[in-house]
């Protein structure tokens, strides 16, 4: 392994790893605020000190990737100016962290060898905090709490806290774990299957309603192959008896030993199966929204300023982008993530369906999670199926043309 290599497992992969499992926010916990501090900032300067080493051995670049560059010129171009006009406090160095790793990995990924160990490590440190969430559950630990709680934690939030990106971390896991662990020996192959299943019942922890409907489109997206006309009839016919059990689901669990909050989100989804959208509890991101929708309003061309969003909680990443930085910036936003989808269905089936579950999740999530945008590991990802599509794409099209 060359002295490049090494330098880029620090500079990159590390603070890709440390933002996967949170470590900030434990070292804040466990150790000291300083040190949480100097963790975050140490993660900008290995990105730094890698984006310097790597400026001059850079391969062919993602125009999919590329995109986030522009979005960001627009984001700052009128965030900045709204900031300035309605006299918000703009945290400049904290916003400009996601772009800072979108930059990171943009240039470590240009490599194609770069790609292969980074989808290994996203694998491993994925399965790692969504394993957690388990032991954390079980031992009745949680962020919210500071640590170790003495009545009984009624959702997993693993290592972030909060039961959706607990949940959104499970889902990626699952499709790293099922996509890049390809094992050939019979021994390997019950390993992947006990992984997923430890995958799934993290999942479950997580009692995450937009978790466990966007896990089901994942799983139908990746086992496209097995739905042949037959078998689509088998699903048409037994679908009544799934939706029968479903909206059963209160009795069918009964038995279990269920915390009141974990039995509202059980009847949460028998409520919207059935339509009963009157008693549908969203935890109270209706009015978090309305609330967000009155500063769009007040201000829809400039938007009222960089992170504004976060600072008065908004949930809604693509509400959020409009309320930050105007309508422009959300139609550039938009733009993006179509050429993302556009391109993704270009691709060989292998790499399409794989990208079309992890962009649907992303996307799916941004309308309950403000953090999808804001957090570096989810941004490397973005950058990292930008890679996949473009130049699985340029294969694909390279085959066309000799066959």
């Amino acid at each position: 392994m060359n002295n490049l290599r090494v330098i880029n497992i620090f500079c990159f992969l590390f603070p890709f790893c440390g933002t996967v499992l949170n470590l900030q926010a434990l070292s804040a916990l466990y150790i000291s605020e300083t040190i949480s501090q100097l963790l975050a900032y140490g993660f900008i300067a290995l990105l730094l000190a890698g984006i310097v080493l790597n400026r001059k051995v850079m391969g062919e670049t993602s125009k999919t990737a590329k995109l986030w560059f522009v979005f960001y010129a627009f984001y700052y171009c009128f965030a900045t100016l709204a900031s300035a006009i309605h006299d918000n406090p703009a945290q400049i160095l904290a916003s400009i962290i996601p772009l800072i790793y979108v930059l990171g990995f943009y240039v470590y990924l240009s490599v194609p060898q770069n790609r292969k160990l980074f989808e290994k490590v996203a694998l491993v440190t994925l399965l790692i905090s969504a394993l957690l969430s388990i032991y954390l559950a079980k031992i009745n630990w949680s962020l919210d709490y500071k640590g170790v709680h003495i009545y009984t934690v009624d959702r997993a939030g693993g290592v972030y806290g909060d039961a959706n990106s607990a949940a959104l971390v499970c889902i990626l896991a699952f499709l790293f774990v099922y996509k890049g662990f390809k094992p050939i020996k019979p021994i390997f192959k019950l390993v992947k299957l006990v992984l997923l299943a430890l995958i799934v019942y993290s999942l479950v922890l997580t009692f995450s309603t937009t978790g466990f409907f966007v896990f089901t489109i994942s799983i139908m997206l990746l086992n496209h192959k097995i739905f042949s006309p037959k078998r689509i009839l088998l699903v048409i016919v037994l679908i009544p008896l799934f939706y029968l059990a479903l909206i059963n689901l209160n009795d069918l669990v009964s038995g279990f030993d269920l915390t009141t909050p974990q039995r509202d989100k059980i009847s949460n989804i028998v409520n919207m199966l059935t339509f009963n959208t009157k008693e549908v509890d969203n935890s109270g991101r209706d009015a978090l929204l309305d609330n967000l929708l009155k500063y769009v309003y007040e201000s829809p061309i400039i938007g009222n300023g960089i992170d504004f969003t976060v600072s008065i909680k908004g949930h809604n990443t693509v509400v959020g982008v409009m309320a930050d930085a105007g309508i422009f910036t959300l139609l550039v936003f938009l733009f993006m993530l179509s050429k993302y989808y556009r391109n993704a269905l270009k691709s060989s089936d292998d790499v399409c369906f794989f990208v079309l579950s992890i962009l649907i999740a992303l996307c799916v999530f941004m309308l309950s999670l403000q953090s999808v945008i804001n957090q570096g590991y989810l941004m490397a990802i973005f950058i990292y199926i930008a890679y996949l599509i473009d130049f699985d794409n340029k294969r694909y099209s390279l085959n066309e043309i000799k066959q």
